[in-house]
């Protein structure tokens, strides 16, 4: 028998008194004994919800930050990076975003472009106006919250004014573009690039803007660095612009005359020097169409100039990434629905310049597909 207080050996007869040696007996049931009861399952569940939202949430809007909100006295209060905002009228995280674009814009500006006729106004504000017409027909449910599926008027402002929130909420946010989303003339071009740098925020990227007054080199909108694994991306962003259409002079051309035609912003794309994988996103600016995106009828003419650009596939691709967009919004007129984005990617068969994790290329392309996703809530 062993002593007392001293630990039978494996051969011992175990001091349970079965008779039977310790090592087939009781041996390690003392360590099993001591350990810590489970959880209760109300507990694990509560502890456990956090990690859940969050893993939702990324799921949907990508690795864009959570909203910072919160209630006190009345009013519901949001953080934006660095700056608090706060309103005793936004039960939605859209009815936020509505006060938000105006916020950044400047009320002054707004009220300005509102003297005007409404063919002469602004984009933005011709927007804002086509929402409000179509909010004013919407009625609200009982907890006094629309619920509606948005026309193109009202989808194109908000999602102007979430991706203004992300950059901002990321830091990343320019008093340039903001300068350029006011003219009209530039309204196209800064709002492209815009989504771009929202989108590459979404793909989990840190944006790093190139010197714009800098005229000695060509060089791309910005760099992006991967902050998972801090690789870094040269991003281009180019769009088509449309006579009559977001702000361009002249008479808007009926839908069947309206052409895809990308040489020269391709060309123009891939004679920027960069010095990492090069990804470019083009915006094409034409009438929705039904189908597939293989099935589009500009499917073919947009491959059809990628090979053209590289007609051998033992040519080296100057490009890591392109990805083609279509954002129709305002092409639906009145109280229409807003018709779907459509996107396609194109991966360089050959690169010149090797991405050292390739995943990151594919988290760009799912974040393109993440663009239109609104949080609804602000615990989205």
């Amino acid at each position: 028998m062993p002593l007392p207080g001293k630990r039978p050996g494996r051969n011992d007869p175990c001091p349970c008194g079965s008779g039977r040696e310790y090592k087939h007996c009781c041996r390690g049931k003392e360590v099993a004994g001591s350990l810590p009861a489970p959880l209760p399952k109300a507990v694990m569940e509560r502890w456990q919800e956090p990690v859940r939202k969050n893993y939702l949430r990324r799921r949907v809007f990508g690795e864009v930050r959570p909203i910072i909100h919160t209630d006190w006295k009345g009013y519901k209060w949001v953080a934006v990076g660095s700056e608090v905002h706060y309103s005793k009228n936004w039960k939605t995280f859209p009815d936020f975003l509505q006060d938000y674009l105006k916020h950044v814009l400047g009320a002054q500006w707004g009220q300005a472009e509102l003297t005007k006729p409404l063919e002469e106004r602004h984009p933005v504000m011709q927007c804002y106006d086509g929402m409000c017409c179509f909010q004013q027909k919407q009625t609200p449910g009982p907890n006094g919250i629309y619920g509606t599926v948005p026309n193109g008027a009202m989808r194109a402002y908000l999602l102007l004014a979430y991706d203004l929130y992300i950059l901002r909420h990321h830091s990343a946010l320019q008093q340039e573009i903001v300068r350029r989303l006011k003219h009209r003339d530039q309204f196209q071009g800064a709002r492209h690039e815009l989504f771009v740098a929202a989108t590459c925020i979404r793909a989990g990227f840190d944006v790093n803007y190139e010197d714009e007054t800098d005229g000695t080199r060509t060089h791309p909108e910005f760099v992006a660095r991967h902050i998972r694994t801090g690789e870094k991306v040269s991003v281009e962003a180019k769009s088509c612009h449309r006579t009559g259409v977001l702000g361009q002079p002249g008479e808007r051309k009926p839908i069947e005359r309206i052409r895809v035609r990308i040489g020269g912003l391709f060309n123009d794309a891939l004679g920027k020097k960069v010095y990492h994988p090069y990804v470019v996103f083009i915006e094409l600016k034409i009438p929705p169409s039904p189908g597939t995106v293989f099935e589009k009828p500009w499917f073919r003419k947009v491959m059809d100039g990628v090979e053209r650009a590289n007609p051998s596939e033992h040519d080296r691709d100057t490009f890591n990434l392109i990805v083609f967009t279509n954002h129709p919004d305002h092409y639906a007129e009145g109280d229409t629905p807003a018709p779907p984005s459509e996107a396609l990617c194109v991966f360089g068969r050959n690169p010149l310049r090797e991405c050292m994790h390739p995943e990151l290329l594919t988290s760009i392309w799912d974040a393109t597909n993440k663009w239109g996703e609104i949080p609804q809530d602000f615990d989205d």
